[in-house]
């Protein structure tokens, strides 16, 4: 069946291809970048609203801790209240109340001036003398309470701390106890609990804007339920909630939520808020309707748009077939339209001038047979020459030496090692310090020549002497300033040559203390000469220039050199390329480029 397929997709005409491929490509694109941009804006509005429902969460857990801390600051003024501490240390159960100034009055005053009915369920203080006061929204002096010795103890576990009790399922009200201690001896004298009413903490809920069908749970540090119902939730809190914040997808009964919640650091309760993800998915719809209109149009617009392609691009390649069978069969008069300016009259243009040269092709190509003969033999006399010039220096060298003109044999030699570096050597790359020997021989011919006009002094990392760099890298570069340098100046000319690195760059720097030259001429030195070039000029200023591409091709465009030049102050080149280059691939890229 592929194999079907395959072979009749390569019989359908180009027409037929170009629309299918026209289709495939478009609506294609359509598919992708719909999806891509119903994924992100789906993206984006789940992150938005998760967000705003963590900041709503965040928002009613300050909230709550707002309302505790002010319960918690009534508790503590009650409990440390002069007169208060006096009753309980000093006062007896059974002296009666004598005045409106008495110390009981006082205290019952205090109480029913921090009681808020709209809070409060009731407030009481049990002294550990027996004295006692009561303060409730109720017509009656007892409270309703069946745990008052469990919280007598915890208060005391806690040992002066304001602590928050889960009394929900047996009083009805969230239970704030804190054990009054003596200011001076610290000593217990007595406990403070006050019952905090469900719909105070309902009420703080009912001012936070949350989802519609979005639920609000509160949990106190043992996760027992103290606004909301229990569900499966509520039972794996422990295992759930064990962060400062977080938001998660959780299932419920089948059904899917995005679950967030806040842990408070002030009173341990966890404020959770339960937003179903149909709601969220909700909020989506309309971006995913608007996804589909387009989604369905651009359709219909990728068909429109590749027939009209598949026709524009199909036509012109059909004549260039047939006119390429005229043309197979020996018509060499056959002609292509090729007034059009797009690309298809660019082939038509070519083709037509193809075919005019196509026969004085075929003749140069026999003449080029003849002339590659030819050059095989030149090529070989190439080789000759060399070794009778090497020949010829070494016999000069020898009657130099025979008449102790030791100056001379210095001179031949190192002509001779010159010829060997840059005709015969026939590697690509050199070491630095085979670079820097070839240069020296360079220098010694040159000073020779201008005796005490100048002197070069090395300075060379030992790490960077087995450094590859392109063969005559440094030479053209050391010629450049004895040409711009050592023969125009007056003045001893001092060169330098200094070879260092850092990290995983190489930098050498040949500088001098020449006559320098303008900005413009030193940056010239690094693009191509603007006029014709005399190859038989002794300096061509093709050298630095040179030197500069051959690095790019070998490093990259980052690499290569950096010219800086003063008048009357001097010039310095840099080299800059990569060290500790892997020299396998550097070889590699070396006979691609350097050949």
């Amino acid at each position: 069946m592929k194999k079907w397929i395959k072979q009749s997709m390569k019989d359908l005409p180009i027409f037929q291809k170009m629309f299918m491929l026209c289709m495939l490509v478009t609506v294609s694109i359509s598919l992708l970048s719909g999806g891509i941009t119903y994924a992100i804006s789906s993206e984006i509005i789940l992150d938005k609203t998760i967000a705003q429902t963590e900041e709503t969460i965040n928002q009613l857990s300050e909230n709550y801790d707002s309302f505790m801390e002010i319960i918690t600051n009534r508790v503590d003024y009650i409990a440390f209240n002069p007169t208060v501490q006096d009753e309980l240390i000093n006062g007896k159960p059974e002296e009666t109340e004598e005045g409106y100034y008495s110390g009981s009055r006082v205290v019952k005053r205090l109480l029913v001036q921090m009681f808020k009915s709209n809070q409060m369920e009731d407030i009481e203080i049990y002294g550990e003398n027996g004295k006692n006061y009561f303060c409730s929204i109720r017509g009656t002096d007892e409270p309703i309470l069946k745990n008052e010795t469990e919280l007598k103890e915890i208060a005391a576990e806690n040992i002066g701390a304001v602590t928050y009790i889960n009394d929900i399922s047996a009083s009805g009200c969230l239970q704030v106890v804190k054990q009054i201690k003596d200011n001076l001896a610290m000593e217990p004298i007595g406990m403070l609990r006050t019952g905090i009413r469900l719909s105070a903490l309902e009420r703080i809920q009912k001012n936070v804007n949350f989802a519609s069908s979005g639920t609000i749970l509160l949990l106190d540090e043992q996760n027992q339920t103290i606004i909301g119902d229990e569900s499966e939730l509520t039972l794996q809190a422990s295992g759930l909630f064990n962060k400062w914040n977080d938001s998660f997808q959780y299932e419920i009964d089948g059904s899917q939520y995005q679950i967030v919640y806040q842990v408070s650091d002030y009173t341990g309760f966890k404020t959770i808020g339960i937003l179903p993800a149909d709601e969220i998915s909700y909020a989506i719809k309309p971006v995913k309707k608007a996804m589909l209109i387009t989604l369905i149009s651009g359709i219909l617009l990728s068909i429109a748009l590749s027939a009209f392609m598949a026709r524009f691009i199909g036509k012109p390649i059909e004549k260039t077939v047939f006119a390429l069978r005229d043309v197979s069969k020996g018509d060499f008069k056959v002609r292509l339209q090729d007034d059009r300016k797009d690309e298809f009259g660019e082939i038509n243009r070519e083709f037509n001038y193809t075919i005019e040269r196509m026969e004085y092709l075929l003749e140069e190509i026999a003449q080029s047979r003849m002339l590659n003969k030819e050059m095989e033999v030149k090529a070989l006399q190439a080789q000759i020459n060399p070794h009778f010039l090497y020949n010829a220096l070494d016999t000069i060298n020898w009657m130099a030496r025979k008449e102790d003109k030791e100056e001379i044999c210095d001179m031949i030699s190192a002509v001779s090692n010159l010829l060997r570096t840059s005709i015969s050597n026939k590697e690509n790359l050199f070491t630095v310090e085979k670079e820097l020997n070839y240069v020296k021989d360079y220098i010694y011919i040159q000073q020779t020549r201008y005796r005490s006009r100048f002197e070069t002094i090395f300075e060379i990392e030992e790490q960077m002497k087995s450094q590859l760099l392109p063969k005559l890298t440094i030479q053209p570069l050391v010629e450049n300033a004895i040409v711009h340098s050592v023969e125009i100046s007056k003045a001893k000319t001092v060169l330098s040559i200094k070879a260092y690195h850092e990290k995983h760059d190489a930098w050498i720097e040949i500088r001098d203390n020449g006559v320098g030259m303008p900005k413009e001429t030193a940056d010239n030195l690094l693009k191509p000469p603007k006029d014709k070039v005399d190859v038989k000029a002794a300096h061509t200023g093709l050298g630095v220039y040179a030197v500069h591409q051959r690095l790019q091709y070998m490093f990259g465009e980052e690499y290569g050199l950096k010219t800086k030049s003063r008048e009357g102050v001097g010039t310095c080149i840099t080299i800059h390329f990569p060290y500790e280059v892997d020299e396998i691939k550097l070889r590699e890229r070396a006979n691609t480029f350097l050949k």
